[in-house]
């Protein structure tokens, strides 16, 4: 028998074992892959407004709620404290990246920049990226480099310079940080 009559008697084979039932399940299925499918949709937004609901009564209600009441901090018959604390939001653009790094090395903070060497090796280039050290450009390839800031330290910078009151980090110079503060509200219970 032949590789083309083998695979016509097993395509005929499955085709034959079809039957209604095996289409109504496939159908059934596919019913609800799509009805879940929907409901996951519906939830991811139903979470979204839940979250922006969370985000305007925790950084603006509820701490503007306290600046009326003139205090800080409020603690509650059961123990909890409501407060609302400062955070700091920041991140490097790349319209601002040459401007921001050139803001930190010229003001001593150069060390928060990290500098990434990357180069790619194709398949069964192994050995040459154990020798990579003093060939890299001699073996004619191009290294990608990249400076960052880590999110992390970029915010932890920023929030010190803030509460220090570093007059050289300026509300010009924040805009090339895209620096956000606000207050958020903490509930200790």
């Amino acid at each position: 028998m032949s590789i083309e009559e083998l695979f016509e008697k097993t395509v005929t084979k499955a085709v034959e074992e079809i039957d209604d039932s095996s289409i109504k399940e496939l159908s059934l299925l596919c019913k609800n892959l799509l009805e879940i499918e929907g409901r996951i949709g519906n939830t991811e937004e139903t979470l979204k407004r839940l979250k922006n609901q969370y985000r305007e009564l925790s950084e603006n209600q509820i701490p503007d709620k306290l600046m009326q009441l003139g205090v800080s901090d409020i603690k509650l018959n059961d123990g909890s404290r409501i407060s609302a604390e400062p955070f700091y939001s920041a991140r490097i653009t790349a319209e601002k990246l040459e401007s921001a790094h050139e803001w930190l090395r010229e003001n001593g903070h150069g060390d928060l920049i990290k500098n990434t060497l990357t180069l790619t090796f194709g398949q069964g280039e192994d050995e040459i990226a154990k020798e990579l050290a003093e060939k890299l450009f001699s073996e004619g390839h191009t290294p990608k480099q990249k400076e960052a800031v880590h999110p992390s330290s970029l915010r932890a910078f920023v929030r010190e310079r803030i509460e220090l009151g570093d007059g050289a980090f300026d509300v010009e110079t924040q805009k090339n940080f895209s620096v956000y503060t606000g207050k958020r509200t903490k509930i200790n219970r």
